[in-house]
C-alpha cells in the first residue's frame, strides 16, 4: 500500500443538510412524507441505501438512456416526492428475506454436495494429498482461460492458494470442507475435471439445484451470478447497484446482457419454494 496515497472525500451531511439537499438539488418533495418522517428514513436507513441508487429514475437521459450529467450533476426535470425513492427502496428490500432463503437452502446443497462427492472420489487421506488435490485444481484453472476472463481466472487461482494456506486451520477434512465459503467451493467445483462435474451436478439436479439449466457451463455461470447476489444482500447492499453496475467505483455499467442475467437470477430466487425437510 502506498501510504502517500491521498484519496479525498465528500463531507459527511448531517440530516438537515441532506434533506436541503435533496431538496434543492434533486427536486424532492415532502408533500406525502413530511422532512421530519424524511429524516428518520435517512437516519434508519442511509442515504445512500435510500437515495443512491435510485436517482437515475428521476434523472434526465439521452436517446441511449443513458443519465445526462452537466457539471459532475444529474438533470432533474420533473418534482421527485421523496416517497418515491422510499417506495423503490422498500420494494427492492421486500425481496430480500426470500432471496436470502432461497440462497442458504442452494448453499446447504451444493457445498453438501460437492464436498461428498470430492471426499469420496479422490480418496484424500492426508494434507499432502489435499495441497496436491488443490494444485491439480489450479492446472485445470489454466486450461479454462478461453472461457473465463482473465480477472475471473485470476480470483479462481487467489481462493485456490488461499484454500491451500488454510488446510491446517481445521481439526480434519470434514470441517476444512464445511467451513468453505460459496465462492471457494465454487471455484472448486469450476475446476474439476468433466466426470467428477458430471457426478455432482446430477444429484444437484435430484434436488431441483440446477436453476433449470442443463450444461454445467451454463451452471457455473448462474452460481456466479448467484454468489454476487448473495454477498449483495447478506451485507444489506442496494441490488440496484448490482445491475447497473459493473464497477461502481468507476461508474462503470454493466452490459444489457449482464444486466438481464442478474435480473432473471433474482427473479428466479424471489420465487417460493417448497422444501421437504422430513
Amino acid at each position: 500500500m502506498n501510504e502517500n496515497r491521498v484519496q479525498k472525500y465528500k463531507l459527511a451531511k448531517k440530516i438537515s443538510n441532506q434533506i436541503e439537499y435533496l431538496e434543492n438539488k434533486k427536486h424532492v418533495q415532502f408533500n406525502i412524507m413530511s422532512k421530519k418522517i424524511a429524516g428518520e428514513k435517512l437516519l434508519e436507513y442511509n442515504y445512500i441505501n435510500l437515495i443512491t441508487p435510485y436517482k437515475h429514475n428521476f434523472a434526465k437521459t439521452n436517446e441511449k438512456k443513458e443519465v445526462i450529467k452537466v457539471n459532475g450533476e444529474h438533470i432533474y426535470e420533473r418534482n421527485v416526492e421523496f416517497s418515491e425513492y422510499y417506495d423503490l427502496f422498500m420494494n427492492e428490500r421486500k425481496l430480500y428475506p426470500m432471496i436470502i432463503e432461497n440462497i442458504l437452502d442452494f448453499e446447504i446443497h451444493f457445498k453438501s454436495i460437492t464436498a461428498y462427492h470430492i471426499l469420496a472420489l479422490n480418496q484424500l487421506t492426508d494434507s499432502n494429498q489435499l495441497r496436491m488435490f488443490f494444485d491439480g485444481l489450479k492446472i485445470r484453472a489454466a486450461i479454462l482461460e478461453n472461457r473465463y476472463n482473465e480477472q475471473r481466472i485470476k480470483h479462481m487461482n487467489a481462493h485456490l492458494e488461499k484454500l491451500k494456506e488454510q488446510i491446517f486451520n481445521y481439526a480434519d477434512i470434514y470441517c476444512f470442507f464445511d467451513r468453505m465459503s460459496l465462492g471457494n467451493m465454487l471455484t472448486v467445483f469450476t475446476c474439476l475435471d468433466k466426470k467428477q462435474q458430471d457426478v455432482i451436478f446430477e444429484d444437484l439436479k435430484r434436488f431441483n439445484m440446477n436453476f433449470n439449466v442443463q450444461k454445467i457451463p451454463d451452471f457455473i455461470n448462474k452460481i456466479f451470478c448467484l454468489v454476487s447476489i448473495r454477498n449483495c444482500v447478506m451485507h444489506s447492499n442496494s441490488l440496484e447497484i448490482l445491475i447497473r453496475f459493473y464497477n461502481p467505483k468507476t461508474h462503470e455499467l454493466r452490459k444489457v446482457s449482464d444486466r438481464k442475467k442478474y435480473l432473471n437470477m433474482i427473479k428466479e430466487l424471489c420465487k417460493e419454494k417448497t422444501h421437504d425437510y422430513s
